[in-house]
C-alpha cells in the first residue's frame, strides 16, 4: 500500500500519558484510566525510559497473586526500551516499524534519538488513517472518472 508524503506520524499522533518512575502502581492505574490511552510513558528527569500498559498491570497483579504492594513502583515493572520513531515519519515506517519490533505503540519524538516524547501513536491510529487516505483517493478517482 501506498501512502503519500502527507501520511506523517505526526498528523495522526495523539498527546502522551506520562508517570515518573517513582510513581506507584496505584498512580500508573489512576493514570491509565483517566488518559484512556492504554498506556502509559515512564519518565526519568523528563526523559522516557519505559513504557507501561494495560496489560502490564493485568500480568503484575496475576504475577503477585491478586494483591499488589502499594510499594510498586513504576519502574519495577515498566516495559524498556521504549521503541520511539521522529514525527515527520510515515505512517507506512511507522507500520513497518511496529511490524519489525513486535509492538503496538510507539513513542513519538521531535528529535532523533531524543527520549523527549512529543506523542503516541498506535496500530490502531495508523489503521485509521489509512482508512481516511484511502477513501478520499477513491472518491477523488470516481469524481474523475465521472468528469470524464
Amino acid at each position: 500500500m501506498s501512502l503519500t508524503t502527507k501520511s506523517l506520524v505526526e498528523a495522526a499522533m495523539i498527546s502522551p500519558a506520562m508517570v515518573d518512575e517513582n510513581d506507584s502502581v496505584t498512580i500508573v492505574a489512576k493514570v491509565l484510566l483517566q488518559s484512556n490511552k492504554g498506556c502509559v510513558f515512564v519518565t526519568s528527569i523528563g526523559e522516557v525510559i519505559g513504557i507501561i500498559t494495560e496489560s502490564d498491570v493485568l500480568r503484575l497483579i496475576l504475577r503477585e497473586g491478586g494483591m499488589l504492594s502499594p510499594d510498586t513502583e513504576a519502574k519495577d515493572f515498566m516495559i524498556k526500551p521504549v521503541v520511539t520513531i521522529h514525527k515527520s515519519a510515515t505512517l507506512a515506517k511507522a507500520d513497518d516499524l511496529m511490524e519489525q519490533t513486535n509492538v503496538n505503540r510507539l513513542a513519538v519524538v521531535e528529535k532523533e534519538d531524543s527520549l523527549i516524547v512529543v506523542g503516541l501513536i498506535d496500530a490502531d491510529m495508523i489503521r485509521s488513517s489509512i482508512k481516511v487516505e484511502l477513501l478520499k483517493t477513491l472518491k477523488k478517482r470516481q469524481k474523475y472518472l465521472q468528469d470524464k
